[in-house]
């Protein structure tokens, strides 16, 4: 009757440890639960939120980006896909907010 018990404790207590270092980084990616913005979406797009969105870093290099970052974030996120039709809206948003910025129609 106790062995069930002893066993549930340490299955409990095993995943409390694993997730605790799993937090502190010991396991996986180092920092994954920091690459998440926390929030929602601004009422108005600006440049910031749209780099963000696409997961470009702003810099000289970034027109020649937008393109490719578009298109993969897309594939993973369509609506004909599963994806979600607001996250879909975004995505666009922030591709033709760039594109304008940098006189490309």
């Amino acid at each position: 009757m106790s062995t069930p018990v002893i066993v549930g404790v340490g299955a409990i207590a095993a995943a409390l440890t694993g997730r605790h270092l799993m937090k502190r980084g010991f396991f996986g990616a180092k920092g994954a639960a920091d690459q998440w913005v926390k929030g929602g979406f601004r009422a108005k797009m600006d440049r910031k939120e749209a780099v963000a969105i696409l997961g470009l870093k702003d810099g000289p290099t970034l027109r020649n980006k937008i393109k490719d970052a578009h298109r993969n974030i897309m594939l993973a996120n369509h609506p004909d896909r599963g994806g979600s039709p607001y996250l879909a809206s975004k995505i666009n948003e922030a591709k033709d907010l760039l594109d304008r910025e940098h006189g490309k129609r």
